[in-house]
């Protein structure tokens, strides 16, 4: 006779087997709400070069249709994403979404918000609400959380620029006692009766908007009490004075009683005195023309009037990148698109290394010879007093000697091959080259040109092959740190019947706002090949 103890064995086997069997075939979110999903902003931006509202819209179509799977939901027809941001709205541990949209149906349309929550009946996102911005051109759209008002409501703020050529930033604060709508019929009742999300801001102006943040307690900090609400600034024209540069600054501070911004203060500041047919020209609304005015190098002036010779902005307008220097550092954003402005441009960029990392500026013509810049950082359109490249900038002289640099032609890009004794390089005619040092492969692009009547050569690699450990560059850097542009000075010998230098020397140097800095390094000489 068997033990009752091997029959309890048994039994409580079959019963653990059919307990995972069950855990198996059960659908992944049985036992929660539904899946976290963690995701940054994502911003489905067309990238221009001109200010083509068709093409705008076409980009935007094509970009929204390969981004499409990072929406939880399908919008309706003629629907086109814009920006998609992805958060824990509700604080209920898992995510929501908030889609910017424009209806390429409608001309002259604004862009929409519409909130995506999820509906535990159907177990399906679904829209919560939907409202109009301010803003009207997707190519300059931003789309962030904050929390403006200091009570720990999530506000959302978009902004952007409108068909006018305008400054726009429109506030949505969702409400504090919001939380997550459980069915679908719930939906429909909050999507008409908009009790979800109230507008408590909606600027325009034709310059600049800042949000003005303040210091916090600690005690916010730690979620004990409230925290002092952040004003909304803008800048733009005085349109009670007669000089084009006279600007009016007001200020709106957030009322709880009336729970929206209103007008704090108004400042009038006087601005230069610019010719007045110079200032069309120059204003016109055709951006490829203040592009032309910005081409070159600007260091920063401190509000004393004296120059920061270790900041300075370099507009690369044939190029389309924008160089910051800053000290030692060097940080290379293309230039994706521009839109005139009533001041200047409105330029969106991208880091060439880490493609994430976005910068938008907005740029307006102070004076004859000098710029002032607000840049507004990677994915947030958050703006402090101290951002670290806002502030005026001037022309630096080498930039203003176009004149006599066009006394010495320089090709910037040849078809040829030479060799040295450290390292052989290949020029080819569309701009790129290959450098060969020690077994070690580097390829990039390549410009010749000219500054004060001097030759440089510009190199910026892409890619390096073979490298080993100990690897040499030609001018004796180690081959396994990862390079970034460089700058040689250029001397040519004798040339050949066919245009090509024989033999040149390059000398490793770098360019700033106070000049040529040399390195003293031994020149490298290379020889036409055969």
């Amino acid at each position: 006779m068997k033990s009752p103890v091997k029959y309890i064995t048994i039994i409580a086997f079959i019963a653990v087997a059919a307990l995972i069997s069950v855990l198996l075939v059960l659908p992944e979110d049985f036992f929660k709400t539904k899946k976290a999903e963690f995701h940054q902003t994502r911003y489905l931006r067309p990238v221009l070069q001109n200010d083509d509202f068709d093409a705008l819209d076409n980009m935007a179509e094509l970009v929204a249709a390969t981004k499409s799977d990072q929406m939880k939901i399908n919008l309706d027809d003629g629907e086109i994403a814009v920006a998609v941001l992805s958060e824990d709205f509700d604080k209920d541990g898992s995510q929501e979404q908030v889609i910017a949209y424009r209806n390429l149906l409608k001309e002259n349309n604004p862009i929409y918000l519409t909130y995506i929550d999820y509906q535990e009946d159907t177990k399906l996102y679904n829209r919560v609400w939907s409202g109009p911005s301010a803003a009207v051109r997707p190519g300059t759209v931003s789309l962030f959380t904050q929390d403006l008002t200091g009570d720990r409501s999530v506000c959302i703020i978009i902004t952007g620029m409108n068909s006018n050529g305008e400054h726009t930033i429109t506030v949505f604060k969702v409400a504090r006692n919001y939380t997550a709508v459980t069915s679908a019929a719930a939906a429909t009742s909050a999507l008409s009766g908009g009790a979800v999300i109230s507008r408590i801001a909606d600027i325009r102006i034709d310059g600049t908007i800042s949000i003005i943040e303040t210091e916090r307690t600690q005690a916010y900090q730690l979620g004990l009490t409230n925290g002092a609400s952040f004003d909304i600034r803008g800048r733009g024209r005085d349109v009670s004075s007669s000089n084009e540069f006279d600007q009016i600054e007001i200020t709106y501070s957030y009322n709880p009683d009336l729970e929206r911004y209103v007008q704090k203060t108004v400042n009038r500041i006087p601005g230069a005195q610019v010719e007045t047919a110079y200032l069309r020209r120059l204003l016109g609304g055709n951006a490829a023309e203040f592009e032309q005015f910005i081409s070159g190098l600007w260091y920063r002036v401190a509000p004393d009037m004296s120059i920061n010779n270790s900041q300075y902005i370099y507009f690369d307008t044939n190029g389309r990148e924008i160089i910051f220097y800053d000290k030692s550092t060097q940080q290379v954003y293309k230039w994706l698109s521009s839109t005139s402005t009533r001041y200047g441009l409105y330029v969106s960029s991208q880091n060439i290394s880490v493609t994430t990392l976005r910068r938008v500026m907005d740029i307006e013509l102070e004076s004859i010879d000098s710029i002032r810049v607000k840049v507004f950082e990677d994915v947030r359109m958050k703006i402090t007093l101290s951002a670290p490249w806002d502030g005026s900038y001037r022309k630096s002289a080498s930039s203003k000697k176009s004149d006599e640099n066009a006394a010495l032609p320089v090709e910037p890009y040849i078809n040829a091959a030479y060799n040295g004794s450290l390292a052989g390089i290949v020029f080819s005619s569309n701009g790129e080259y290959v450098l060969n040092v020690s077994e070690r492969i580097e390829s990039g692009r390549y410009t010749f040109f000219a500054l004060d009547r001097q030759e440089y050569l510009e190199l910026l690699p892409e890619d390096t092959q073979a490298d080993p450990p100990n690897a040499k560059t030609f001018d004796g850097a180690a081959g396994n740190e990862k390079k970034l542009r460089e700058v040689y000075r250029v001397d040519r010998q004798a040339a050949s019947i066919d245009g090509k230098s024989e033999s040149f020397s390059l000398q490793r140097v770098r360019l700033s706002a106070g000049g040529v800095q040399e390195f003293h390094e031994d020149p490298i000489i290379f020889n036409l090949s055969e």
